[in-house]
């Protein structure tokens, strides 16, 4: 066998040694990162799946406490939780003025949860008429009273009819995360689910949204019937 045959396979072996050892770097780091990769996808969905049954189970039946603002000025709220508790102008004040420094735990307070929705909201609707006890008006005309200096608690009203009719309508269980995706509303606290949806595609939980939100929407028409007697 000629010299430089010898040369070549001895290059060849020593590659072949070079390309396995890399090689066997390269597998081992990719399965930790992996094995790392796997824990955390599972601890993500244990935490959701604790998260959607807390839901569940206390999101209807417990305090939230929800908030309109227009230009980061809250222009009305309420308590929703089965009783007719509207935000007084201190409240509203007070909250106008914490939200400018985003301190969402000082507005939450003993709630369980807090819902701040954005007064642009109104223009995703699907619908252009709003049934109210008074009549219907159409949504521009609704958008211009909430934004007017009407009385917080009127202001409120037509904003609970809203959304228990429209922004958990069981006609669309979506839109909510849809908007809150859309930076529309906050959530505070900001819990696994909510953490999880501005990632993935809103439809791959409509089943959660409808099993979620069905029973609060009955909340919210009860708060409707209360302030219409």
């Amino acid at each position: 066998m000629a010299l430089e045959q010898i040369i070549l396979i001895i290059i060849l072996v020593l590659i072949a040694i070079f390309i396995w050892a890399v090689f066997k770097k390269v597998f081992k780091l990719l399965f930790y990162v992996g094995v790392i990769l796997l824990l955390l996808i599972t601890a993500n969905i244990y935490f959701i799946y604790k998260d959607v049954a807390d839901l569940k189970e206390n999101f209807a039946i417990s305090t939230k406490k929800v908030i309109l603002v227009d230009n980061d000025k809250v222009i009305t709220g309420f308590l929703l939780d089965g009783e007719v508790n509207f935000l007084t102008n201190e409240q509203i004040s007070d909250f106008s003025s914490h939200l400018e420094d985003n301190a969402y735990e000082e507005i939450l307070g003993e709630s369980y949860k807090l819902m701040v929705f954005d007064l642009k909201i109104l223009n995703d609707l699907d619908v252009e008429e709003i049934e109210t006890e008074e009549g219907t008006i159409t949504k521009e005309e609704a958008i211009a009273f909430l934004k007017s200096n009407a009385d917080a608690g009127e202001k409120a009203a037509l904003f609970g009819v809203i959304l228990a009719e429209d922004i958990l309508s069981s006609r669309n269980p979506l839109f909510f995360f849809s908007e809150f995706k859309k930076g529309n509303i906050v959530v505070y606290p900001e819990t696994a689910l909510f953490k999880t949806v501005k990632f993935i595609p809103v439809s791959f939980i409509k089943n959660t949204a409808k099993n979620i939100f069905e029973k609060t929407k009955e909340k919210a028409q009860t708060f409707i019937l209360e302030e219409g007697k």
